[in-house]
């Protein structure tokens, strides 16, 4: 699903979840997890700004369940990829360093 295609609402946080997601996706062509990817941006999209934090969780174990072959590159990229755009979030959002 193209962002696009989705009503984002204007706020910080949705949007950074929202290229997370698009970040971690980009190796990956296969059907299943570009759903899967899709349905976690829908799920962030439609979540009320006073618990987006919360989303975390669910890139966090869908990446933990998915992306667990040490020899796979794109698992490593796309592990990698969370951890620097969580820290980031902290950050940016949360003040956390």
């Amino acid at each position: 699903m193209s962002t696009r295609n989705m009503n984002i609402p204007s706020n910080n946080k949705t949007m950074y979840l929202i290229d997370t997601i698009d970040a971690i996706a980009k190796p990956f062509k296969e059907p299943s997890i570009i759903r899967d990817l899709d349905s976690i941006k829908d799920t962030i999209v439609h979540t009320a700004p006073e618990i987006i934090n919360k989303r975390w969780m669910d890139i966090y174990f869908y990446c933990s369940k998915h992306f667990n072959d040490t020899d796979n590159l794109n698992h490593f990229k796309a592990l990698n990829t969370y951890n620097e755009r969580y820290e980031g979030y902290k950050k940016t959002f949360i003040n956390i360093n």
